[in-house]
């Protein structure tokens, strides 16, 4: 079962390499250029930015507001260090992007927790790359390298002719990173392979890196342990939404293989799916296919109320005769990715940064979903990427209480960047900073600005940068909503979306509005 892309505009370009060529380049910067203007967003004028508001509900918030004292807390009798590592896929030659990385994380937090490193790659890691990386920390640092059969595509896939167009196509149609088969590479081992690495099977916990990553605040608590002694299974830093053409038709996959196995998915799912099931119809299917909205469905049962009134009882109705004119003359609205009522909104977890346990993936139902994805061809002949394909696999099993957003840990990587305000208390005395070497000792360290309501501890934030839970509010109007939502069983019950409206009580309402206007 394979995703099949139209060749027309590769046989457009076919006998010019040279333009074919230009193309690509002037495609990837464009699509380049517009995800920088569309994250750099200025935040919606009529509300206060998300970055200068408090996050807090029963469901998730911050396990701790400001700093600890990191001995104190190591020395906690409670206090049980977690069978957990870092994971980094990397290359040999992004050396100093990865030696950066760590440098960050070793002085936020891991000089204090000495948590071991897992470092990946395809080919062999040099002896001079191996001394370098454990040269930086005094945690346990291991190397490993990916088996082909986990890299590379099928041999089936990989030798036929539409493998490579496919990959020309994206190029032409500008889709971001489409023609760099590593890329799609990355992205399959991420969304179902990284987790089954022998490396990897050794932890119960992980929390993933990348080359050239900044941490902007000291992380003086243990996020394995505050997650595990809470409940939590699965955090994030960053929640953004997909560009649209890197996954058309990931989501149509993903509601087959719910439908395939009659899954009933968790409250998550509410994260990332539109709905339009708004009302009980009663088996209405007309009223169904006209109405994807509270206004839609309104005006569609004062449509039919009118021309009801005026075939049966009053022929000459005008206002019945403009409905009738206006519904022969009306299309049905066609949502066109909308599949049993439902819809990606696109957004999703960043998973460049992620901190949880291995087996939200290594899990029967979620190495199957992997599988009927890899089946469907989409790694390759679409460009689907391992976040939001970890969102939506999340979301066939996990629950909101499960998920926990690390607002404290300021974060950079690429173009994207989160970094919370710092925690004061007038009559608090902060913690002080405990180096654990001489080089990690700070002297003349400035941090920002301290608020009653801030969660950050010791926080150096980038200035006249804008924040992305600024500039992904479509997403983090979600997620505020459903933290917020007292009963979420309310809208969502038994992994269905409960309807908002009943039918039949709004049409009597409706009508007797309408019999009143016409007894006037």
């Amino acid at each position: 079962m394979l995703i099949r892309l139209s060749p027309k505009v590769r046989r457009k370009w076919q006998h010019n390499k040279s333009l074919i060529i230009l193309l690509i380049i002037t495609s990837f910067l464009i699509a380049t250029k517009f995800i920088h203007q569309s994250l750099q967003k200025q935040p919606r004028p009529e509300n206060p930015p998300y970055s200068d508001q408090d996050f807090y509900s029963d469901t998730d918030g911050p396990f701790f507001r400001g700093c600890t004292d990191v001995i104190d807390y190591l020395n906690d009798p409670s206090y049980v260090k977690m069978d957990a590592t870092f994971i980094m896929l990397t290359k040999n030659e992004e050396l100093n992007d990865v030696l950066k990385t760590i440098e960050s994380i070793e002085t936020h937090f891991n000089q204090w927790f000495k948590y071991p490193y897992v470092f990946l790659n395809n080919v062999p890691f040099t002896e001079d790359f191996q001394f370098a990386i454990m040269s930086m920390t005094d945690a346990d640092v291991q190397f490993g390298t990916i088996d082909e059969i986990d890299w590379e595509f099928p041999e089936e896939v990989r030798d036929s002719p539409l493998f490579k167009s496919t990959m020309d196509d994206q190029s032409d149609r500008g889709v971001m990173y489409g023609s760099m088969e590593s890329y799609h590479k990355m992205c399959r081992f991420y969304s179902g392979l990284f987790y089954k690495h022998p490396l990897m099977r050794k932890h119960k916990w992980y929390w993933r890196l990348e080359p050239d990553v900044e941490f902007f605040c000291d992380i003086t608590y243990d996020p394995f342990f505050e997650m595990a002694k809470s409940g939590k299974k699965y955090g994030f830093t960053v929640l953004i939404p997909e560009m649209y053409w890197t996954v058309p038709n990931l989501f149509r996959f993903t509601k087959s293989f719910v439908k395939d196995l009659n899954l009933k998915v968790g409250t998550l799912w509410q994260l990332f799916v539109r709905n339009y099931h708004i009302t009980d119809t009663h088996d209405d299917d007309e009223l169904s296919r006209w109405s994807n909205n509270a206004a839609d469905l309104e005006y569609e049962i004062s449509a039919n109320i009118a021309i009801d009134y005026t075939l049966n009882e009053d022929p000459n109705n005008e206002e019945g005769i403009q409905h009738l004119v206006a519904k022969a003359k009306s299309k049905i609205p066609l949502v066109e990715d909308k599949f049993d009522d439902q819809e990606y909104n696109l957004c999703h977890f960043w998973s460049n940064f992620e901190i949880a346990r291995l087996d939200v993936f290594d899990n029967e139902i979620y190495n199957a979903y992997f599988q009927y994805l890899e089946e469907a061809g989409g790694f390759w002949a679409e460009r689907w990427g391992d976040a939001p394909v970890h969102s939506l696999g999340l979301a066939l099993t996990l629950n909101l209480e499960d998920i926990h957003y690390f607002r404290d840990v300021g974060y950079r990587h690429s173009i994207l960047h989160h970094c919370p305000r710092n925690f004061e208390l007038l009559d608090v005395t902060e913690p002080e900073y405990r180096a654990m070497q001489p080089k990690y000792e700070r002297k003349g360290m400035k941090y920002d600005k301290g608020f009653s309501d801030g969660i950050g501890c010791r926080c150096d934030c980038p200035k006249n940068k804008i924040d992305v839970e600024d500039t992904s509010y479509p997403c983090m109007d979600v997620w505020l909503e459903l933290l917020y939502n007292e009963d979420n069983s309310k809208n969502f019950r038994d992994g269905e979306f409960v309807p908002h409206f009943d039918s039949k009580e709004m049409r009597e309402g409706i009508e007797k509005d309408f019999r009143e206007r016409q007894a006037q």
